[in-house]
C-alpha cells in the first residue's frame, strides 16, 4: 500500500537497473558488481539494490564510488538497518539517492521479508542484472519477478563448475535472462525504453 522513504526520490530514478546476487560472493562477484554499477550510473542510470552482504553491497558501493545515485530496498524497517555493517553505507546513500521498505519502522530482519523486497527492487528498475548467484540465491526470486512483470532481466556467466554461477548460467541456458559481459551490452538492450522513460519526465 506505501514505502517508506528516507532521502530523496527523483524522477530520474524511473530510469534504473537493478543489481543483485549471492550474499556469499566471489572477487569476482563483487569485482563485476562494482564495474556495471560505475558503468550504469556514468551514462545516468540509477542503481538498485538491497543492501545485503556481497553483490547488493559492492553494487551500491560501486554507485557511490562513481558519484552516481543508488536506492537500497530494504528487507527491514527504515529504523532496522540490516545487516548492521551496512549503517554507514546506509546513511552515505541518503546524500545520493534513497532507502526504501514497505516494512514498519521497526521490523527486524526475517526470511519471509526477503522475496517480498525482491518484488519492490525489480518494480523500480527497468531491468534487473544478476551478477552471481547460486540455484536457489534469492536474486533468482528478483529475476522471475522482472520477467513476470515484463522488464529485462540480464545475467553475467560463470565457471560451470562454481554453484556460485549456477544460477545465472541457467537463467542465461533457459532463455529468462540475456547473457551480458559488460554494460554496453545492457545499453543496447534497454536505451530505447530508458529514453521514453526520461522524455517522459522530461516533458
Amino acid at each position: 500500500i506505501l514505502l517508506y522513504v528516507r532521502g530523496e526520490l527523483r524522477p530520474t530514478d524511473a530510469i534504473a537497473i537493478a543489481i543483485v546476487g549471492t550474499r556469499e560472493a566471489s572477487s569476482y562477484g563483487h569485482a563485476q558488481a562494482r564495474r556495471f554499477a560505475v558503468a550504469l550510473v556514468k551514462a545516468g542510470f540509477t542503481v538498485v539494490s538491497g543492501l545485503a552482504r556481497g553483490v547488493d553491497s559492492s553494487a551500491h558501493e560501486g554507485a557511490l564510488g562513481a558519484q552516481g545515485r543508488t536506492i537500497a530496498v530494504l528487507g527491514t524497517g527504515l529504523g532496522r538497518i540490516y545487516p548492521e555493517e551496512n549503517r554507514d553505507m546506509a546513511a552515505e546513500i541518503l546524500h545520493s539517492g534513497a532507502i526504501v521498505s514497505e516494512f514498519p519502522m521497526d521490523r527486524g530482519p526475517s526470511r519471509e521479508n526477503c522475496p517480498r523486497r525482491n518484488r519492490i527492487i525489480a518494480g523500480l528498475s527497468l531491468g534487473t542484472l544478476v551478477v552471481e548467484a547460486p540455484v536457489r540465491s534469492g536474486a533468482l526470486i528478483t529475476a522471475r519477478f522482472a520477467n513476470e512483470v515484463g522488464r529485462e532481466v540480464f545475467a553475467l556467466p560463470g565457471p560451470v563448475d562454481q554453484l556460485s554461477s549456477e544460477g545465472c548460467n541457467r537463467l542465461i541456458a533457459s532463455g529468462q535472462a540475456k547473457l551480458v559481459m559488460s554494460a554496453d551490452d545492457i545499453f543496447s538492450e534497454i536505451r530505447t525504453v530508458a529514453d521514453a522513460v526520461s522524455y517522459t519526465h522530461l516533458a
